[in-house]
């Protein structure tokens, strides 16, 4: 497995990530929709403002850490409405021509390991829809076990996986 080093976003990932959402970031993370170069640029601006502000929902630049390449995104998300307290869901991206090289799991590793140092967890989540395997693949690599179907108050219905953490 590649090692990885997280950081937050900045404006200036704005070509790499750009270029990096192809079709399959468009189906699973956007619904399908493509986001223009200035939506691209506003959420880059927003996250690095949330890691600043030491937000609930940040999403950080995953780098590879033998090439310091920009691969992808690892989300930490507390505080949201289908979370209870000590829970956290993770997201992750990896860009195009940068999947199945297991820096998605390395990251969400390295993710859960910044949120636990960050302040106490109990639990950490993956979401992910039923037709999305791959993700589906990097929480069970990670031990997490599948709970089913969920139709969360979010509004958002898919598979959830959970990983307990004991002493959290």
């Amino acid at each position: 497995m590649p090692a990885v080093l997280l950081r937050p976003l900045r404006p200036d990932d704005l070509a790499v990530h750009a270029s990096g959402c192809d079709d399959l970031v468009d189906r699973w993370v956007n619904g399908g929709r493509t986001s223009t170069t200035e939506e691209h640029l506003a959420w880059l601006e927003r996250m690095a403002d949330a890691w600043r502000a030491r937000a609930d929902v940040v999403d950080l630049a995953v780098e590879d850490a033998a090439t310091g390449e920009h691969v992808g995104v690892v989300g930490i998300q507390r505080g949201l409405s289908y979370l209870r307290p000590g829970e956290v869901n993770l997201t992750y991206t990896l860009y195009a021509g940068r999947r199945g090289c297991g820096h998605a799991t390395a990251a969400t590793r390295a993710a859960m390991r910044l949120a636990a140092a960050q302040a106490p967890v109990t639990r950490f989540l993956i979401r992910c829809a039923p037709a999305n395997h791959a993700s589906a693949a990097v929480a069970r690599r990670l031990g997490f076990r599948h709970v089913g179907i969920v139709a969360e108050p979010d509004g958002w219905s898919g598979d959830r996986y959970v990983c307990d953490v004991e002493n959290g």
